[in-house]
This record gives C-alpha cells, structure tokens and sequence, in this order.
C-alpha cells in the first residue's frame, strides 16, 4: 500500500494534507509535537515527536520499515510561521535558532531518517514563498525557508528522480485556520500535491511557486 508520512499534521496545512492523502487510499502517518488533534481522521496512523531531534527522527523511521516501500511519500510540512519576526534590530537570537530548529532541521533529519530506511520515495517540501520574497520582515523565518530551499535544491542534483523525486513547492498566503478571500484554499493545496504524488505523467515538477488568485492579480 502507497503510505504518506506528513509532519506537522497535528494542525493547519499537515492535517489538510494528511485528510486528503487518506481519502485519496493512502496509508498515511501523520507527525507532530502535539497531542493527536480530535479532528484527525481516525484511520491516519499520528506518532508523537519533535521532529527538531535528530534521534527522534531516526527512531521513527526504525519504526516505520515493516511498513511497506512501496509508494512511499514524505511530506516536510513542519514549521513555525511567523507573520513578522522583525529585521535585524527586532529579531532576538532566540528567533533565529527556533525558526532553524522548527523549519529547517526538522525537513533536514526527516528527509536523512527517509533516504537511510527507504531507497526509493517522493519527497514534497512546504517552503513558502518567503524563501523566495526576501522580506525585511521575516528574516528569521525566511532565512530558514531558503535555506531549506538551497538543501532541497542540492538534493535534486545529489539524487536521480527515479530515486527521490523531490519537488519543492513555495506557496503564498494558504488560509488554514479560516477562510480568507485573499489567500488560497488549504484543501486546493493539499488536493495539489495528493494529484502530484499520484501522477503517473512522464515528468514532474522540481519546483513551483503557487499564488492565491486575487493577490496574484494584484
């Protein structure tokens, strides 16, 4: 059976992407450092860890290999979003260290855990578009995306896709906790890359940027 592993699935995005990956017919482990959510749907195995910790990482990925290899998928969604950290002056370096830890160690020693256990998988990274943006802003968060960007982008030229298919994606505004006119569909995006990760097509995408409609016409 195709499984999903999906981080951060305990809240917002991961846990429209773990449901959908469920309905789709996937065997589907959720991860998080929260209790199991409520609304979780009860067929999606959810293990429990900090996904920041290189160990716990390489333990649940021991657990995991009497699951079957076969379409395997992992989804690096975790991550601690901030609306503004602040520029250099504002940003403390308690900010710096907790959005690497959340953002970019996290995809780092669960991508590593899957490459070790698993010798064929799609790999889907959450990066936002903030990697890309460069804004004054969020220097702590948006310096942890690019620099989950340029890993990524490393391991494209590391590894064949017919090993690791590894797609990149930086979505704008993604509204997950309620609606928003100027943000896009939490289950357009998750039903996305459920599409991707089922597509038997002759290519596929490396990376993409995705822009909600009316913003992007702005």
């Amino acid at each position: 059976m195709r499984t999903a592993v999906v981080t951060g699935a305990s809240q917002g995005l991961g846990r429209y992407i773990a449901n959908t990956f469920l309905r789709d017919g996937w065997h589907v482990v959720g991860t998080g450092r929260s209790p199991r959510p409520a609304d979780l749907e009860d067929a999606i195995v959810y293990s429990r860890f900090d996904a920041s910790d290189a160990a716990a990482c390489a333990a649940f990925w021991d657990d995991l290999t009497g699951t079957s290899n076969e379409g395997m998928c992992l989804v690096n969604n975790a991550g601690s979003y901030v609306a503004s950290d602040g520029g250099l002056h504002e940003a403390k370096p308690e900010d710096f260290a907790r959005q690497m830890q959340s953002v970019y160690f996290t995809s780092v020693y669960m991508t590593q855990g899957l490459v070790k256990a698993v010798s064929k998988a799609q790999i889907f990274n959450i990066i936002s578009s903030s990697a890309l943006l460069h804004e004054p802003s969020e220097l702590a968060y948006g310096s942890a995306k690019d620099a989950q960007r340029h890993f990524f982008q490393a391991l494209q030229e590391a590894y064949k896709p017919e090993q690791y298919k590894i797609t990149n994606l930086y979505p704008d505004y993604v509204a997950t906790h309620s609606p928003n006119p100027d943000a896009m569909s939490a289950d357009d995006l998750a039903a996305f890359i459920v599409e991707l990760a089922g597509s038997k097509a002759s290519y596929y995408i490396r990376d993409v940027t995705i822009y909600p409609l009316k913003r992007d016409a702005q």
